[in-house]
């Protein structure tokens, strides 16, 4: 364990005595910020926090998204609180959340007094050293990597079943300072029960008007990718569930009325025949019925030559392509390997068997220039990507290109994470200051959205006139947003 001085609180003198009561009122809270300008489009659900629920069959247990609460975050919350009155508060919050996840803990505090405060999630596991060095913290508790868990022993360590010490990567305060307990091994996800979604206050998420749902059906990513914070949370793994155990959260959705599920798994296509197997799988079990949503990497969806057909019969109607750059020199930077024949193949196969692709696009590396950047949005209109998603290479806490950006002084905002949302630069380029490549990347995203080859062939205008509208509304809060200077900042109100 490591040791970080910490003021000694009232939480500290309840760990002594434990939370006796054989039933707890749990509240597990998800932040409202989405990282895009797709909240018309889509709102996604936390699934993890449903997760951790299921874990908890002898509590009481409420979990609330508030990225639905669309009015007064403060004042519904505040009055959910004093309706509730948990005794344990859990928030799972991304490093760009954490703003909004210490105004939240703030009105936990106020109106919720007695209940112990537990951060968990990326921010929380990959700065938790950062968080607890500062003096009092503004949580309880602190749980690093995987929740379940996690979170499952702490409630039996409040309720006195077993020592605080034994919490795998529990992080808490003894003596007047934060101790860090050892981290858990990773979880055998062949012993995860199925999500407990009916502890869901909030339950209307929906892809462009239709009900939708998320499903996990692996975890962890092997690739070397060193922009992501995947490997900081789970370390370089890939973790499958059972395919049937997949099925049976497929036929939970479709008898809670879902229309479309998001597939939220890290690299799915790690193993393409798995993956084929499970859309086998979908259609023998007629669960084509609903539509999917998927993210794949450019070489996996192409190393199967049977997957994306099969994709098509799974009903799969989008996929998002980790494309990243179509550069050499910045897929080199990037550590993606030269996959540019393949991007033109997977695109071509996704088009040709009617499913629309997002494509994800990284700008903003070292060495770009104007040149570079108006080639990958040049690469958006000759690819014909239904969808593109194009963000800046943003330094988040954890991963290796931020120290790597740091040590190179390209990194102008090191600080306020909450303007790490890929959407606004928060970098600079050997040849280019911040705020250029803010302009660039914000007037290149509009001419390529508003360019006629966007619509000319577009799945989205083909599909769904409603949606396409949609993406159009979309884009001019980009317009707006690019000449008001805050494109992608929360404004949610507490």
């Amino acid at each position: 364990m490591s040791n970080v001085p910490y003021n000694q609180s009232a939480a500290e003198s309840k760990q002594l005595t434990g939370v006796k009561a054989e039933t707890m009122k749990i509240l597990l809270l998800a932040m409202p910020d989405a990282a895009n300008n797709f909240h018309r489009i889509i709102k996604v659900p936390n699934l993890g926090l449903c997760s951790i629920a299921a874990q908890l069959n002898d509590h009481e247990v409420k979990v609330v998204d508030l990225v639905l609460v669309h009015k007064d975050i403060g004042a519904w919350l505040r009055s959910f609180l004093q309706d509730f009155c948990p005794v344990l508060i859990g928030i799972s919050s991304m490093s760009f959340q954490y703003e909004s996840a210490l105004k939240v803990m703030s009105i936990c505090r106020e109106y919720a007094p007695e209940a112990e405060i537990v951060l968990g999630g990326y921010h929380a596991t990959l700065t938790c050293e950062q968080l607890t060095d500062n003096g009092p913290a503004p949580f309880d508790y602190l749980i690093r990597g995987e929740g379940e868990q996690a979170f499952q022993t702490l409630v039996q360590a409040l309720a006195g079943e077993r020592e605080f010490a034994s919490v795998p990567g529990l992080s808490w305060v003894r003596e007047g300072i934060f101790v860090h307990n050892p981290p858990g091994e990773l979880m055998d996800v062949r012993h995860v029960p199925l999500p407990d979604r009916s502890a869901r206050v909030l339950n209307h998420f929906t892809y462009f008007d239709k009900r939708m749902d998320c499903v996990e059906t692996s975890r962890g990513c092997t690739m070397p990718c060193n922009f992501c914070s995947i490997s900081g949370m789970y370390g370089s793994s890939f973790r499958c569930y059972a395919i049937e155990r997949v099925i049976d959260d497929l036929h939970e959705l479709r008898r809670r009325g879902t229309e479309t599920v998001l597939l939220v798994d890290d690299n799915i296509t790690l193993d393409a025949s798995r993956f084929r197997r499970l859309c086998e799988a979908i259609v023998e079990n007629r669960l084509d019925c609903m539509e999917y949503l998927v993210q794949a990497s450019v070489a996996g969806i192409v190393s199967d030559p049977e997957l994306i057909p099969m994709l098509a019969r799974a009903n799969f109607c989008m996929v998002f392509l980790g494309i990243e750059s179509v550069l050499s020199k910045n897929l080199a930077f990037l550590q993606k390997g030269d996959i540019r024949d393949r991007t033109v193949q997977a695109v071509e196969l996704l088009r040709k068997h009617g499913i629309a692709v997002m494509g994800g696009f990284i700008i903003g590396n070292p060495d770009d220039g104007r040149q570079e950047i108006r080639e990958i949005f040049r690469s958006i209109r000759s690819l014909r990507i239904d969808l593109p998603y194009v963000q800046c290479v943003t330094p988040y806490p954890g991963t290796r290109i931020r120290q790597e950006l740091l040590a190179a002084g390209l990194v102008t905002n090191p600080d306020d994470l909450s303007t790490y949302t890929g959407f606004i630069c928060n970098v600079r380029t050997r040849r280019l200051t911040n705020r250029q490549l803010n302009r660039i990347m914000n007037w290149e995203n509009i001419k390529v959205f508003f360019s006629p080859a966007m619509f000319m062939g577009n799945y989205f205008v083909r599909k769904r006139q409603k949606g396409a509208l949609r993406v159009f509304l979309n884009n001019l809060e980009l317009l707006r947003g690019w000449f008001l200077g805050d494109q992608f900042r929360s404004r949610h109100t507490f």
